[in-house]
């Protein structure tokens, strides 16, 4: 029997080096197998919520197109929503955050919940939020 592909999220981490540089991240570049990547609807608000300029906002329309022709974008689910609230509130009591902290991770926990739920790992720069959330949800997190 073959062996699945590795099904990878790239969180918002990863695209930035790559539309600011052109940089993609070495753990893509040195997977063996090639992974399926999902472009996260969290990330699609993030990247075009940080895109300044007509360049940039022509890259991520191609991005986005891209994904979708393939068919491979992840949404946080209605159940995903209430976990993510479920978990920023033991993170909060857990850690003390500032309530802008909170919401930033709130983005970080939809995009695992919806990685989880398709049984794929996100990878991710940010490994430090990440693995504070994995104390409250278990998803695959891939760091290189």
């Amino acid at each position: 029997m073959a062996e699945q592909p590795l099904k990878l999220v790239l969180d918002t981490s990863i695209y930035i080096p790559f539309i600011n540089k052109g940089i993609a991240h070495p753990a893509i570049e040195s997977h063996q197998a090639h992974p399926l990547l999902y472009l996260s609807a969290v990330v699609v608000e993030e990247l075009y919520a940080g895109a300044f300029d007509a360049h940039t906002i022509k890259l991520l329309d191609k991005l986005y197109d891209t994904f979708s022709n393939l068919g491979r974008f992840v949404t946080p689910s209605t159940s995903d929503w209430q976990h993510a609230g479920k978990v920023v509130s033991q993170l909060g009591r857990k850690y003390g955050f500032e309530d802008i902290f909170l919401a930033k991770i709130t983005h970080d926990i939809l995009i695992a919940l919806s990685a989880r739920r398709i049984g794929a790992a996100v990878l991710t720069n940010n490994v430090k939020d990440f693995v504070k959330i994995q104390e409250f949800v278990d998803f695959k997190l891939n760091v290189k």
